[in-house]
């Protein structure tokens, strides 16, 4: 009986271990304080002018060391966080249009700010802890 408490025990201890470990100085849910346009406008492959929309993606989180996010078209964006707080990652839709190119950082503050270049619009946003 002492044994298997002991066991159960021990187990717990390192459940809570690994999970203390797993577990990120940059982990919370970051609110969008602002976005910016860094480019306005865009020439499609058949010449046409195209201006830039406005974007506001979703909240960032990062948890367990990945910070993950929504784009405001919808892609579902996820990097693993270094230990500086640095990210990247890229994004290409199943159709193959629509490719991202994601960088970013996250400081002790509590503030992450993100480059998000695309194929005709690029963007930096900074969110808030």
């Amino acid at each position: 009986m002492w044994m298997r408490i002991g066991l159960l025990s021990t187990a717990g201890i390192l459940g809570l271990l690994a999970a203390a470990e797993a577990a990120s100085p940059f982990d919370g849910t970051y609110q969008l304080y602002s976005s910016t346009k860094i480019t306005e406008s865009f020439v499609s492959r058949g010449g046409n002018v195209g201006y830039c929309p406005d974007r506001k993606p979703g909240a960032l989180t990062v948890t367990d060391g990945r910070a993950r996010y929504t784009s405001e078209s919808g892609a579902n964006l996820d990097a693993p966080v270094q230990s500086n707080g640095q990210f990247e990652t890229g994004f290409v839709a199943a159709d193959g249009s629509g490719p991202l190119r994601i960088t970013g950082a996250v400081d002790g503050n509590g503030t992450a700010r993100v480059r998000q270049i695309g194929n005709s619009c690029s963007y930096d946003f900074v969110w808030r802890r």
